[in-house]
């Protein structure tokens, strides 16, 4: 009896749960169905995105040669060492060599002591004076000579020891007047002269120095011609006109000296016929022209163009048609830049055509009147992405305070 009381109520127990369980699922259907029934419809609105602030600049057309930049030294065109060709003691240097001035061509620069040479002139015109009258009586005598053996008073064989005694003065004098000629020359190198119009650089010797022949005596350079040689990229090298047709473009040279820039009209003079092995560039060189002095004067004179001065030179390139001048950071990867044109971003083509430092020169077509280059680096953009130029919101902030 006991057993059966103890499985009615387990039994019961049982259905207690399941009737619970079943309640709980038929009440939360009830319930999701309900509320299914009764929801408030929220209809999709888009975002509106917000703009992103941008700085621009805008375009303006470059209507000038564009510039080729090269940097170097100032160079005479010709350095020469004074030295002569055979060696002696100094007697007398030019005024120049001493104050390291100016000369003109064809002045004696230095001049060796040739008492030997002059002597030795001297005594070859003695021997040659001396020989040409023993050349003139022997000459007498022949002539006399061969009178007489017209008329059989002397033998032929007087007549021929005449004529070979006037044949062997007649070589003595020939090679006597070669030796002067000999001794003039080595009297002439004895004397050094100027090449060519110029300046002194540096004295090596002294009035009095015993030196020999080739030693260097001074270092002698081109005053008025100076050039600056610049090495010129290969891409750079194809946008100067004329630059290998012997007519090149004209260049600018500008020297700065104690704070002050000085500069010279340059015209390209030679050009290196080989590429530089390790940069790839192309050696060029520029001549100093005329001065263009600027209102900058100093209380010692317009400074020349010292040698070993550095020196910036502007070669005028050419003058591409539809070109602008941007920064280099605003063309973009594959050949793009970014635009502001009515609020929206645009990608528009641009071919770069020189790189000047920071700035790019590039061609650009088909721009419209209120397009505005973008400057700004975005991180993810988008064509069409709605953008405000920073310039506005200064503008409005400023009429606000005001």
């Amino acid at each position: 009896m006991r057993r059966i009381l103890k499985l009615t109520g387990w039994a019961i127990r049982e259905v207690f749960w399941i009737g619970v369980a079943v309640a709980i699922i038929v009440g939360g259907y009830a319930g999701f169905t309900y509320l299914g029934e009764n929801r408030e419809i929220v209809e999709a609105e888009p975002l509106p995105r917000p703009e992103t602030l941008v700085e621009t600049a805008a375009f303006e057309r470059h209507r000038a040669p564009l510039p080729i930049r090269g940097e170097g030294f100032v160079e005479p065109f010709r350095t020469v060492a004074v030295s002569a060709p055979t060696g002696g003691r100094i007697v007398t240097l030019h005024p120049a060599i001493t104050n390291k001035s100016t000369f003109r061509s064809g002045e004696v620069l230095v001049e060796i002591d040739a008492s030997a040479e002059q002597a030795q002139i001297e005594q070859s015109r003695a021997s040659i004076a001396a020989t040409e009258a023993r050349f003139d009586l022997v000459t007498t005598q022949l002539e006399r000579a061969e009178g007489l053996r017209a008329r059989n008073a002397v033998a032929q064989s007087a007549v021929d020891d005449l004529v070979g005694q006037r044949n062997e003065m007649f070589a003595n004098l020939q090679a006597q007047r070669a030796q002067l000629a000999s001794a003039e020359v080595a009297l002439q190198n004895k004397i050094v002269r100027a090449p060519f119009d110029g300046a002194v650089q540096s004295k090596e010797a002294e009035i009095g120095n015993v030196v020999a022949g080739g030693s260097p005596i001074a270092q002698i350079y081109t005053k008025d011609q100076m050039e600056v040689s610049i090495a010129i990229r290969e891409t750079d090298a194809v946008l100067i006109p004329g630059l290998f047709t012997g007519n090149p473009a004209p260049a600018t040279v500008a020297i700065d000296f104690a704070g002050a820039t000085k500069t010279w009209s340059g015209r390209i003079v030679r050009i290196d016929p080989a590429l530089d092995t390790q940069t790839r560039t192309l050696t060029v060189t520029v001549a100093l022209g005329a001065r263009r002095d600027s209102e900058t004067q100093f209380a010692a004179g317009a400074p020349p163009a010292l040698i070993n001065a550095f020196a910036k030179v502007v070669v005028e390139g050419i003058e591409p048609r539809d070109t602008y001048a941007i920064p280099s950071t605003a063309l973009r990867a594959g050949g793009t830049v970014w635009l502001l044109r009515a609020g929206r971003l645009a990608f528009h083509p641009a071919a770069r055509v020189h790189v000047d430092g920071e700035t790019t020169y590039v061609q650009i077509t088909d721009l419209r009147a209120d397009d505005r280059l973008v400057l700004t680096t975005l991180a993810a953009p988008q064509e069409g992405e709605t953008l405000r130029d920073v310039a506005l919101d200064d503008i409005q902030t400023s009429l606000v305070v005001d």
